[in-house]
């Protein structure tokens, strides 16, 4: 398998009290973001009142957006096409910001989501990859489901632990827009305790958690599977 990823997708939500959403704090946060080339976004949509956003579109379909709703706010980075690195500098900056035009002084939990692709180096097709191959299914699903499998994967739940914050979501699945990619999806929601935005520190370090989670154990675990295939004996 090829051991660097494509990642294509970052997001992170920021959890606090409800607050009621408030038009003109939230237009002197979009000016302040401005301000700060890790915070701008190019335009705004009230269209919603009870989910504004601000998002910048550019092509390929990337866009990066900050939805607030009374209770979170959502950012999103959509077939990113900026470093881990840069997504972590937005998460801060717009926290560090928003909690003013939002009344908030702490964040209750918080999740973060990374989404990323592996290509195969010994499978050109990933749902065989995934359902004949490493679960075993090969000749025991077409038999029942009598039609073509379109996505195929694997589902997986990993609870927090002493040693390793937040709950862990994880899905394994053939990728649909690339026959020979693996897509993988880790979410990991934590809330131990309240953070305050001087403490952002601890939303970053667990969102890395997220991002090392794919490219340490999930590609170590595909990775025993997408090895040479041994030819049957004759």
């Amino acid at each position: 398998m090829q051991a660097e990823d494509r990642t294509i997708h970052f997001s992170a939500e920021l959890i606090h009290q409800p607050r009621e959403l408030d038009r003109k704090a939230l237009q002197r946060l979009y000016f302040d973001l401005s301000q700060h080339r890790s915070g701008a976004y190019d335009s705004t949509d009230f269209t919603n009142p009870v989910q504004p956003r601000f998002y910048t579109r550019r092509p390929a379909k990337t866009q990066s957006v900050a939805m607030f709703l009374p209770d979170r706010i959502l950012l999103i980075e959509e077939w990113a096409d900026i470093a881990f690195s840069d997504f972590l500098e937005r998460v801060r900056t717009v926290a560090g910001l928003a909690v003013k035009a939002r009344g908030v002084s702490q964040f209750v939990a918080h999740t973060g989501m990374v989404r990323s692709t592996f290509a195969l180096s010994h499978f050109d097709d990933a749902r065989v990859f995934l359902i004949d191959h490493a679960c075993g299914q090969a000749g025991r699903v077409d038999p029942y489901f009598k039609r073509p499998v379109a996505v195929g994967g694997l589902r997986f739940v990993l609870p927090e632990t002493n040693e390793h914050a937040g709950t862990f979501h994880v899905i394994i699945e053939s990728f649909r827009h690339s026959l020979n990619e693996v897509f993988v999806e880790v979410k990991g929601v934590f809330g131990r305790g309240p953070i305050g935005v001087e403490d952002m520190s601890i939303v970053e370090d667990n969102l890395r958690s997220v991002r090392a989670f794919i490219g340490d154990e999930l590609y170590n675990y595909l990775n025993q599977f997408d090895q040479p295939r041994t030819p049957p004996a004759t």
